[in-house]
């Protein structure tokens, strides 16, 4: 799949754009998977042991990565705007827009996190 022994890893492969039903999970690049996918899959495996610990792992994943995709956007709007990501369809938006549309889908996405971390803790 995104891992074949026969392709040599370099940059192109690593900065390749993931479908958006795979960013859904927080992997943006190809790069991010060498990391964040045995994680998730960890994560995923707690469950065994308890689901409320392992919701509570979720809902730190998604804060923690969501913060870094924060600031990450955050620190590209003060940089050259070369880079264009997908833009959801906002076609007549310039890059600096984007980056903003990023960074508050990010700031949703930890706000979200935190909520479910909190809700495991105070309530399950």
């Amino acid at each position: 799949m995104f891992f074949r022994k026969t392709r040599a890893k370099d940059n192109r492969w690593f900065f390749t754009e993931l479908p958006w039903y795979i960013q859904v999970f927080g992997f943006f690049i190809k790069g991010d998977l060498i990391v964040l996918f045995p994680l998730l899959v960890l994560i995923i495996f707690t469950g065994f042991i308890s689901v409320q610990f392992m919701v509570l792992l979720i809902g730190i994943y998604v804060a923690v990565r969501n913060l870094g995709e924060m600031i990450y956007w955050f620190s590209h709007q003060f940089a050259g705007r070369k880079y264009r990501p997908n833009d959801f369809g906002f076609k007549n938006l310039g890059n600096h827009a984007i980056y903003i549309l990023y960074q508050t889908l990010s700031i949703a996405g930890v706000m979200i996190g935190i909520a479910i971390m909190l809700y495991v803790l105070l309530f399950l």
